[in-house]
């Protein structure tokens, strides 16, 4: 295997997923491996070190809890030399998205995603992996100053925060940002939420 490509792993239990993400993503960004059970992750990380993770936050008909998601997500983020890890989950489920970001995802997808944003997101994941394999160099920041990130990136987070704390009002969550109604729309459908 080519060590010079990074490889992209998703691990979501709907095949029709897997292979939409497959189609899109091998052509624009990078190798991509299936996986469909969470039983099959570890030895996948063990045997294939991609560089990102797409992993869903729930498996099985009917689970919307998240709950095998975030602990799959801690269990990652716990290995050395961990991959980037970008949650995928449904609309409705935006606050364990949030959750999950707190919990050090990268980012996450909103299922049906856009195409554009998925490689977007993709492809700025793998950059930060790859920023994360290489040396470190001294760096003039503050020694514990977060990680920059991209506008797009705090952006989407900004509105994602202020979409869960109004509980989907919009009008209120326009309010939070100090934003208008149709400026909000605007950059909510911007970032495919």
């Amino acid at each position: 295997m080519n060590e010079s490509l990074p490889t992209i792993l998703l691990l979501d239990d709907d095949p029709d997923v897997g292979l939409t993400a497959q189609l899109l993503l091998q052509r624009r960004v990078a190798p991509l491996q299936l996986l469909r059970r969470p039983a099959e992750l570890s030895a996948a990380l063990d045997k294939l070190h991609p560089a990102l993770l797409l992993l869903d936050l729930n498996f099985g008909p009917g689970r919307s809890d998240g709950a095998q998601g975030m602990r799959l997500l801690a269990e990652v983020l716990a290995r050395p030399q961990a991959p980037v890890v970008v949650v995928m989950t449904a609309y409705a489920e935006l606050e364990l998205a949030i959750r999950a970001l707190k919990a050090g995802a990268f980012d996450f997808i909103t299922k049906p995603w856009d195409n554009i944003r998925l490689i977007a997101t993709c492809q700025e994941a793998l950059q930060k992996a790859r920023a994360g394999s290489a040396p470190a160099l001294p760096s003039l920041a503050a020694p514990n100053a977060e990680p920059a990130r991209s506008l797009a990136v705090q952006e989407r987070a900004a509105l994602t925060q202020a979409m869960a704390e109004a509980e989907g009002n919009l009008s209120a969550a326009a309010r939070l940002l100090g934003l208008s109604r149709a400026a909000l729309y605007r950059r909510l459908e911007k970032h495919g939420l």
